[in-house]
């Protein structure tokens, strides 16, 4: 506490501080959100519309050009897939599949979500550059 004079005592918090710490945890979060949301790296077809808002509860199918499925991030056999998805039948499922998968693999994991319970499937891409 300051003494001010004769004004008596000097009791203002000083929030500027404050504001500044909450401006770089902000940041910070901004920045690492969409990181832990991702499943593997995949070359995902391109399109010219449509994006998928993954949340962190969603469950993430990524599909390998060696046809390799993850989900979120481990490997796993159809039968595992089946499971998680029957545990998780409330949450959303994005496949991530690479482009040069075959349309039956996708549909097949499509076809074991809607089993599952799963009502929402969505399929990720990456946007086009409308130069074509």
């Amino acid at each position: 506490m300051k003494f001010n004079g004769s004004k008596g005592i000097f009791s203002d918090i000083n929030i500027t501080p404050l504001v500044d710490v909450m401006l770089v945890l902000l940041v910070i979060f901004m920045v690492t959100t969409p990181m832990l949301v991702k499943g593997i790296k995949v070359n995902l077809p391109k399109t010219h519309s449509g994006t998928t808002n993954i949340t962190k509860k969603d469950l993430i199918v990524s599909i390998d050009e060696q046809g390799r499925i993850f989900l979120n991030k481990q490997q796993v056999s159809l039968n595992d897939l089946r499971k998680a998805f029957e545990e998780n039948h409330g949450n959303e499922v994005v496949i991530e599949a690479d482009r040069a998968i075959e349309y039956g693999t996708v549909v097949h994991i499509i076809d074991i979500a809607k089993q599952s319970g799963i009502e929402k499937v969505g399929l990720a891409t990456t946007n086009k550059s409308n130069k074509t």
